[in-house]
Order: C-alpha cells, then sequence, then structure tokens
C-alpha cells in the first residue's frame, strides 16, 4: 500500500489536474443518464491488488460534457495518475483517454454511445510500467432502465477495444467488456447496486467480477460513490480484488 506521504501527494496532483481533464470499465450507478449540467467533474481514487501481488492505486481526473434534452452529444477527457507496486515501484501519469459520441434518452431509458481513444502518453520505459505503449480505439455503449418510480435500475455496458502494436511491435488480441447492474433507491439521497463485470480477449483469455456500488447524493450538484471489485472467475488474466471513492461535481 503507498505510504500516507505519496497518497497526498498523488491526491493534490489528482485535484489539479481536474482542471485541466469514464474510466469505462468502471460500471456504476446511473451509466447511461446525463447529468444535471452539461458539465461534470469525476475524481476517483481506487485501489487494486492481483495474484500476482501487483498493487496499484490509481488518481482518475475526468471532465466530461453532455448537451440536449432527448438527443445530444457525449464526450470526455481523462488524465489517470498511478502508483504500480510490484517488484519495483513506478508513481507518474498513465495513458490519456478521450473519447466522443451521441447520446440520447426515450422516457426511461437513456443511452450513450462513444468512440475513445487512448493515447500512449505514460512512461513506457517505467519498471513497471505506466503506460500500454499503444494508441488503442474503443467502441462502447452505456444504458440504463429505470422503472416508472425511479426506485429500481438497471445499467449496462459494453465496449469492445481495437488494440494496437505497442514500440516493440505487439499487438494483443482485441477486447470486449461487458458489465450489468441491478439497483435499488435505499432512501432518497442513497442508493445500491451490484452485478457482475467481465473482460474477455479475442484468444479466450477472460477475467468476471463481482462488484457492488453505493451512491450518496449530496445536492443535484455533488454526489460521492464507493466500489467494491473481486475476482470470481478467470483465465490468463490475473484475479484481482479492489476499492474505489468517486466524488462527482456537476458545473
Amino acid at each position: 500500500m503507498p505510504s500516507l506521504k505519496k497518497l497526498i501527494l498523488m491526491s493534490g496532483i489528482s485535484l489539479c489536474s481536474l482542471l485541466f481533464s469514464l474510466t469505462t470499465n468502471a460500471d456504476d450507478i446511473y451509466k447511461g443518464v446525463k447529468g444535471p449540467t452539461n458539465w461534470q467533474l469525476d475524481s476517483r481514487i481506487s485501489y487494486s491488488k492481483n495474484q500476482r501481488k501487483v498493487r496499484t492505486t490509481t488518481l482518475n481526473s475526468i471532465l466530461k460534457y453532455w448537451d440536449g434534452d432527448k438527443f445530444g452529444l457525449f464526450g470526455f477527457l481523462n488524465l489517470p495518475y498511478k502508483n504500480v507496486d510490484a517488484l519495483d515501484n513506478s508513481m507518474g501519469f498513465g495513458d490519456i483517454s478521450l473519447g466522443i459520441g451521441p447520446r440520447g434518452r426515450l422516457d426511461d431509458f437513456h443511452l450513450i454511445s462513444y468512440t475513445s481513444f487512448i493515447l500512449p502518453t505514460g512512461d513506457e520505459e517505467s519498471k513497471p510500467t505506466l503506460s500500454n505503449g499503444r494508441l488503442d480505439t474503443k467502441l462502447g455503449l452505456l444504458g440504463t432502465y429505470f422503472t416508472n418510480d425511479r426506485k429500481y435500475e438497471v445499467d449496462s455496458t459494453i465496449e469492445y477495444n481495437f488494440t494496437g502494436e505497442n514500440s516493440s511491435g505487439v499487438n494483443p488480441p482485441n477486447e470486449t467488456y461487458i458489465g450489468m447492474l441491478g439497483c435499488r433507491e435505499i432512501t432518497k439521497r442513497l442508493r445500491f447496486a451490484t452485478g457482475f463485470t467481465g473482460l474477455i480477449k479475442n484468444n479466450g483469455d477472460y477475467s468476471t467480477n463481482w462488484r457492488s456500488v453505493s451512491r450518496y447524493t449530496i445536492s443535484p450538484r455533488l454526489h460521492f460513490e464507493f466500489t467494491i471489485d473481486k475476482g470470481i472467475r478467470n483465465k490468463n488474466i490475473p484475479k484481482s480484488t479492489g476499492i474505489g471513492a468517486y466524488m462527482r461535481s456537476n458545473l
């Protein structure tokens, strides 16, 4: 686990980077829903440890944009800052991702689609590496369905990753990510969701995880989320366990 000094430093950098900047593989509540304003700052800190004893702390600073009512545009810019602790330790900015696409809603069904690019901006020479060292292109679809009283919802994600070739000439298999959560209102301010996520590579390797999410809404412009992830089945992708805390502010 990173030291308190490192966490304080990383938190400060993350807050500053919000001024300039989904993890899409982070299914949560209201996944396909436009925020109450056109802009949102999303700051996330997460910690995970896998079967190979690799511990990763990540701060994602995300700027999101929506417009329109029934139909509109969605876009995001994500700047990650990482601390990776294996046999050696690396800390620094990772690969920036940005995406754009149409969004819309039909009564109680909300949908966001996007094309995104993962840019190899992290330090590929660090040990362990902070970058994939390649340009990836992703196509994604996010959806949320509400019951009439909005006390229950189903959130889903599907994303296909066209992996690029890294500087060593290696092009890993393309990947499909899927996720589905069922959510229930506990109180007017508190919601809880649970479900499954999965990553499937074109060569047959995969991992599946159980995920739970709780969201507490302070006001229409501010809410917090807390997440737990637990690997349950896998093939040639290490199982991992992780926790996360999100703060989202609508501008």
